[in-house]
């Protein structure tokens, strides 16, 4: 080929060349300017892969309820498969939903048999008679169902841990998982009456009992509360003001709905049903202390095994202004609940609520000494019911009755030391049993309340 013929076919591949970059120019200058002034740029860019790149919202829902029209609905859904929207089917503890981790796997198991039986198991840091599963169901108890946590009749666990950590208004800060657990023990579990009190936050039990909780939360969306999580309180017109509560009137709704189990006494049968007061009991600084949050409980999950048929909220409240005008242990850090914004009228063993209310005692302990009907362990029935009832609807603040605010205690730490002293340092030879019958001894010796 001649030097002439190459030139003249050099020309024609240059200008193809030469108009392909200059259309690749073009291109990128039209996008650049577009995504410059706005509109169609805005749309997502691609990615490396071919793929799009998802825009984030601008806001995020913070702690959503999971299909919150559900509560809305009172019992409609509150079952075994929780209707249509939300299927609740129990988890099975296998190797297809454990974790690959034989350590993990451990720790779910010990967690799982820790909230099953927990006095049992953690008898150190346990100063009464209960466990977990007496309040979320399940465990090893012969009157439960299921793994415990997993009842949807009492208070599921299912869930919960994708709240955590949380804001809690009773001791002002926020709170994670392990610390909402040891506050159990503290209070329903009534660690300061035990050898050891609370389980330290990073104990080998705490750790499992989160390990537990997490593993029951596979699958829930983080920061998303499941309509189940929290128990449902009276409002409106269905809330009876504190000081109408009628524990007299509860007294014989307890004797004809929850005696059967948890005894005349109120101390339950060993093994299947908790006792409701004394001694053995969750001490006056848990939640089940309070009168609108044992009502709520009462309506959703009692009877056992019969839940919803003790619906009635004027009923529940009576019943929990009975249960709740008893005698049980004392939780020394109590009067530093709600440091700032006061306890809540429901909170009837704190002292603050009984001075508000205009009472110098627990306005529920004051009926029943009117009535005279016993606030310890003694048995009840019919005959100490009065005749007149309905008397006990009323506030009866100035009526006279030898009791103070310290009427209701159990001192079941003195000189005791344990977590919850602010003062590790004083240390006693005294050990908690001891010092609960050393107490229990001089309040019936003397007739005089512990002071």
């Amino acid at each position: 080929m001649s030097q002439g013929d190459s030139t003249l076919l050099l020309k024609p591949v240059l200008l193809v060349f030469g108009t392909v970059f200059a259309a690749i120019v073009v291109v990128f200058a039209i996008n650049g300017a577009i995504a410059f002034l706005g509109g169609p740029g805005d749309a997502p860019a691609a990615s490396a892969g071919g793929g799009e790149v998802r825009e984030l919202p601008g806001t995020w829902n913070g702690s959503k309820w999971y299909s919150e029209d559900l509560r809305e609905q009172g019992f409609e859904y509150k079952n075994a498969t929780a209707g249509e929207e939300v299927n609740f089917v129990p988890k099975e503890m296998n190797n297809s939903t454990l974790p690959e981790n034989e350590n993990r796997r451990e720790l779910i198991r010990e967690g799982r048999a820790i909230f099953a039986n927990t006095s049992n198991e953690m008898p150190e840091h346990v100063g009464n008679d209960l466990s977990c599963a007496n309040c979320h169901g399940g465990g090893d108890l012969p009157t439960t169902t299921g793994m415990v946590g997993q009842d949807i009749d009492m208070i599921p666990l299912v869930g919960t841990a994708a709240g955590y950590p949380e804001w809690t208004g009773r001791t002002q800060r926020m709170r994670d998982m392990r610390q909402r657990i040891m506050g159990c023990f503290l209070r329903s579990m009534n660690s300061p009456g035990s050898e050891e009190g609370v389980p330290a936050y990073d104990s080998r039990e705490i750790q499992a009992m989160e390990s537990y909780m997490v593993w029951l939360n596979k699958g829930t969306p983080s920061e998303t509360v499941p309509y189940w999580r929290h128990i449902e309180k009276p409002e409106g017109d269905e809330k009876v003001p504190v000081s109408e509560v009628n524990p007299v009137r509860g007294a014989e709704l307890y004797l004809e709905n929850c005696a059967s189990c948890h005894g005349a006494d109120g101390q339950g049968t060993e093994g299947q049903y908790p006792p409701l007061w004394g001694e053995d009991s969750f001490n006056d600084g848990a939640g089940m202390g309070r009168i609108y949050t044992s009502a709520g409980f009462t309506r959703e999950a009692m009877p056992y095994g019969a839940a919803h048929t003790f619906s009635d909220w004027e009923d529940v409240q009576d019943v929990a202004g009975f249960m709740n005008a008893h005698e049980r242990p004392h939780l020394p850090r109590q009067p530093k609940d709600w440091a700032a914004a006061g306890a809540p009228d429901e909170a009837v063993y704190y002292n603050r609520t009984q001075q508000r209310l205009g009472y110098d005692m627990n306005p529920m302990t004051k009926k029943l000494m009117l009535a005279d009907i016993p606030i310890d362990d003694s048995e009840i029935n019919e005959s100490v019911i009065p005749d007149n009832v309905e008397r006990y609807d009323q506030p009866l603040r100035n009526e006279s009755v030898d009791g103070s605010w310290e009427t209701t205690w159990i001192r079941t730490y003195e000189d005791v030391d344990n977590s919850t002293s602010d003062d590790a340092a004083n240390q006693s030879s005294v050990t908690a049993q001891d010092a609960v019958t050393t107490a229990l001894a001089s309040e019936r010796s003397t007739g005089e309340t512990a002071s």
